[in-house]
């Protein structure tokens, strides 16, 4: 988090970045603007089947990250939380939260209307849900040996298969 190394990253002198913010807090909270609205921009809709919304959600986060994977670093990182102050970090929470509150009111709703298993725990879903797209946006990190990696299957692809195990839980909690 040094000026010569975010003056690199963004391809400028490092003493040229200072021309355009005062400070590395405000640089980063600019980041974590854009971030928000890249962010934004993969929530559907509230209406529509929980599944639906969910599975679009996972579509259009895991093409969003695999096509921007700093922003996976970006969400997680401490040090830029901190270089960001409190109230940059709080947003950060907050943005990190409203996803995973998202994907908790959908499988909640699914498992209310019996599309999914009753006898998981729901953040136990939403662990693995968030898992999945962090693990499936880091394309060809995680390999079988021998293995295609299903990081680089489609998005598409990646939640397909979610769903599939997700139903057929409810489907055997019904035989």
């Amino acid at each position: 988090m040094t000026a010569v190394a975010l003056a690199e990253e963004v391809g400028i002198a490092d003493g040229t970045i200072f021309r355009h913010f005062k400070d590395k807090g405000e640089i980063v909270n600019a980041a974590i603007d854009l971030f928000e609205t890249a962010l934004e921009g993969t929530f559907p809709p509230p209406d529509g089947e929980p599944l639906d919304r969910l599975g679009s959600f996972l579509v259009q986060r895991l093409a969003l990250l695999r096509k921007n994977p700093e922003l996976l670093r970006l969400a997680f990182n401490d040090r830029l939380a901190e270089a960001a102050g409190a109230e940059g970090a709080a947003r950060i929470e907050r943005l990190v939260g409203r996803s995973v509150t998202f994907v908790h009111d959908c499988l909640a709703e699914a498992q209310g209307e019996d599309q999914i298993t009753r006898h998981t725990p729901v953040m136990l879903l939403v662990w693995m849900v968030i898992g999945v797209v962090r693990g499936a946006s880091m394309t060809g990190t995680y390999r079988v040996p021998g293995r295609k990696a299903l990081a680089t299957a489609p998005p598409k692809k990646v939640w397909t298969t979610l769903e599939r195990f997700l139903r057929s839980t409810a489907e055997e909690q019904r035989s």
